[in-house]
């Protein structure tokens, strides 16, 4: 992987979950996550694109101000990245802590585990 792919799933990464027009949030996510991605977090596994994108809708639907930003550069190994990240509002940005573990095939996410836990600072 290089630098400059590794740059654009961050900065995608990022926009796309802090996007709000579903139509803009799905082509950026077209860029980055392969179509039939399959996303772990501790409660669910989401199967394609699509239902991503609906969870990210979703969230921007319970808190408006909904916010993910990046903790610190992206990290990389093999065909694996991962990114730190907080999770919030505008006005509280760091209520939890993410990390984010994408496994790379054919140039795009083809799987993300994503960690939670309540920010410590």
């Amino acid at each position: 992987m290089d630098a400059q792919f590794i740059e654009k799933l961050q900065e995608t990464h990022v926009a796309a979950w802090n996007e709000r027009n579903r139509e803009k949030r799905d082509s950026l996510l077209k860029t980055i996550y392969a179509e039939d991605i399959k996303m772990y977090d501790p409660n669910s596994i989401l199967h394609n694109l699509a239902e991503v994108s609906d969870l990210i809708g979703k969230l921007h639907t319970q808190d408006p101000d909904f916010l993910f930003s990046a903790a610190k550069p992206i990290d990389i190994t093999q065909n694996g990245a991962r990114l730190y990240g907080h999770i919030g509002t505008k006005e509280k940005p760091d209520m939890m802590s993410s990390m984010d573990f994408f496994i790379i095939e054919n140039g795009k996410a083809a799987h993300l585990y994503v960690m939670l836990e309540p920010a410590t600072s």
